[in-house]
């Protein structure tokens, strides 16, 4: 497990653990509430938990965007 860094989506702070390749875990720094889990692979895999699939979508592009994980590839459309 490792912490890859921090986003900000919608203004609050997610902290992003790499649990295993291409797997990592979103984690909102408020409440310190796992929100879910995505996979980065040749698609991009969402596993919400704590929160709406969209809101672990942004999370999850933002972390790739901010190069957070080991994405790559050509990236996925920002919505």
């Amino acid at each position: 497990m490792t912490v890859k860094g921090m986003v900000q989506v919608a203004g609050r702070t997610y902290r992003i653990i790499r649990l295993m390749p291409r797997l990592y875990e979103a984690v909102r720094i408020l409440d310190e509430t796992s929100i879910g889990y995505f996979r980065c692979g040749p698609e991009l895999e969402l596993i919400p938990v704590a929160c709406h699939e969209t809101m672990l979508r942004l999370v999850a592009l933002e972390a790739i965007r901010k190069a957070k994980t080991s994405w790559v590839g050509p990236l996925p459309l920002f919505e």
